[in-house]
């Protein structure tokens, strides 16, 4: 799926929420967030931990593949700057595709189906 055919299936608020948390984990991975956290690689930054889990419940791949995304993103997106051009999200959705397109299965990114397990927690 395009971030188009995604922004068709789901409603604003979760692709604000999917948006604002894709921010934080680049703020994060940017150094802009105003912690000095040198010791830990960015993969394990908690903020990105906590958009791997966020961005899990939307996406339905694995949490290593949201993280690296996050990580793949253009490095210009800081979390702090906004684009007239580019959008956080549209851009977290190429990024995505790319990383899954890197695996051998040739999967698409694809929306997660409702699970109530998943509800639950």
């Amino acid at each position: 799926m395009t971030s188009k055919e995604i922004r068709e299936n789901v409603s604003p608020e979760v692709i604000w929420m999917a948006d604002a948390t894709i921010r934080e984990a680049r703020k994060a991975v940017a150094g802009k967030t105003g912690w000095s956290d040198v010791k830990r690689n960015p993969y394990n930054l908690p903020e990105v931990e906590m958009a791997g889990q966020v961005l899990f419940r939307l996406f339905d791949t694995c949490t290593a593949a949201i993280k690296v995304a996050l990580l793949e993103m253009p490095e210009k997106m800081d979390g702090a700057l906004s684009f007239p051009d580019l959008n956080y999200f549209d851009e977290f959705v190429v990024a995505l595709g790319k990383k899954l397109y890197s695996y051998k299965t040739k999967e698409e990114v694809e929306l997660r189906k409702p699970d109530w397990v998943l509800d639950r927690c």
